[in-house]
């Protein structure tokens, strides 16, 4: 696809009818044609008709359709994460319009690791806007293991409890990691069986939360061979290399929620990590900091729908992609009301 020119961003791509973007907003959110016409008010063929007319507009395939629905392809998802920042862009842009509805009346600063807030809490955010379209959100994103406090945070995420004794921790659930690979890595080299197997295999690795030599780096003296050919402290590039099926590499449980194309591998390997929300007890004085840490705890990390966050682990299951369309939906399903939320440890 070409580079637009100055011209054609400004004013759009020739073709491009920019309410076509919410029609395919609303179909990756159901998963499905039917569920989305449904919810536009709009026919099936009328969804399809509107999807095809975008894809032809940006000149990529934004979907590959099977019996289970419609799945994203790799410039699909791109969109997607551009679109859904975009919408939440002119959210923000509306409230703060003078003849519109109110503006930005507070906000709330989260620091968190920069992989959880591109691939998770990133998905979460035109929920969040939708229930409380009053609420500047300043997300500080995090790299490698020095995950210490930035000044001017409101809420911190951590992978450990920290031991500030002026600070609050919450425990909000449970980050289990494994390994992972795409299912066109698995056609061509094969699953491993075991660990001993990792050593013919390519692996992507992480170097933070445990030693910056990486995680397989835990099991070189015993498994001799098992280095990893990719090493980075940027935990979306390890995502997004094993979605594309540069290699194996250990994910979150949630990865398959994320990517449906992804297989985890029962190789005997499990870490877990607990998630704690920090904050100073004089934080809970703002109404938005005290907003964002109820959606956090009741929606971006709601334990009881989703299974990749409770203590025990559960092993990843095929059914944990509509599991998270169906939490995203209902995050945003319940319109902003009351500014303050319910009763939380101060």
């Amino acid at each position: 696809m070409r580079p637009l020119t100055y011209t054609e961003i400004a004013e759009g791509p020739p073709g491009v009818d920019w309410d076509d973007f919410r029609v395919f907003l609303q179909i990756v959110r159901h998963g499905s044609f039917n569920r989305a016409a449904a919810q536009l008010e709009m026919t099936q063929p009328t969804v399809s008709r509107r999807l095809l007319r975008l894809e032809k507009a940006m000149g990529v395939r934004l979907f590959d359709r099977d019996r289970r629905g419609p799945r994203l392809t790799a410039e699909g998802q791109r969109i997607y994460t551009d679109a859904s920042a975009a919408q939440a862009a002119l959210m923000r842009a509306v409230n703060q319009t003078p003849g519109g509805r109110p503006g930005i009346e507070g906000d709330c600063t989260l620091q968190m690791g920069e992989g959880a807030a591109s691939f998770w809490v990133s998905r979460f955010l035109a929920p969040f806007f939708t229930r409380h379209p009053n609420v500047g959100l300043k997300i500080i994103g995090v790299t490698g293991s020095a995950n210490e406090t930035r000044e001017g945070s409101d809420l911190s995420i951590y992978y450990y409890q920290p031991p500030q004794a002026d600070l609050v921790s919450l425990h909000i659930g449970t980050m289990h990691l494994l390994p992972f690979a795409s299912r066109e890595y698995v056609r061509v080299h094969g699953a491993p069986q075991n660990i001993e197997a990792l050593s013919r295999h390519r692996l992507l690795d992480l170097a933070v939360y445990f030693t910056e030599a990486g995680l397989w780096a835990t099991w070189s003296q015993q498994h001799a061979g098992t280095r990893a050919l990719l090493l980075t402290n940027v935990a979306g590039c390890i995502a997004e290399a094993v979605h594309h099926g540069a290699g194996i590499a250990v994910l979150p449980s949630y990865a398959l929620a994320v990517y449906d194309n992804l297989i985890p591998l029962d190789i005997g390997v499990h870490y877990t990590l607990p998630i704690y929300i920090c904050y100073s007890r004089d934080a809970m004085d703002k109404w938005p900091v005290k907003a964002t840490l109820e959606f956090l705890r009741e929606c971006v990390f709601d334990r009881k729908n989703m299974p990749w966050f409770r203590e025990r682990y559960i092993a990843p299951e095929l059914d944990w992609h509509r599991r998270l369309e169906s939490a995203v939906d209902q995050a945003g399903a319940e319109p902003a009301s009351a500014r303050a939320p319910a009763t939380v440890p101060a």
